[in-house]
């Protein structure tokens, strides 16, 4: 289940993490749309604006609100540029949610 069908679909959520959730929910309908057009590209050049955009949408600083609604830790994961080892059976350094 794609993660917004699953925030969407948390109609449980107490008052005040509705709005956060829905925020969040929101960012990640507008990266998915800059991440659409960057698909749709056939340069380098015109790939980077969109993929720059849909990047800093889904910055994890801005789940900080919605994270501390839902009780959940705060601190968004370090942006170090260290991003572990991928695809060569690492362990990663993927995104923390």
């Amino acid at each position: 289940m794609p993660v917004v069908v699953a925030l969407r679909a948390g109609r449980g959520w107490f008052p005040a993490a509705q709005k956060p959730v829905a925020a969040l929910v929101d960012d990640v309908e507008a990266s998915r749309k800059e991440w659409t057009k960057a698909a749709a590209v056939t340069d380098a050049d015109t790939f980077s604006a969109p993929c720059k955009k849909g990047l800093k949408i889904i910055d994890p600083r801005r789940t900080v609100t919605a994270r501390k609604a839902l009780g959940l830790t705060t601190t968004p994961p370090s942006n170090d540029g260290g991003g572990g080892s991928r695809g060569n059976g690492g362990s990663g350094g993927g995104l923390e949610v």
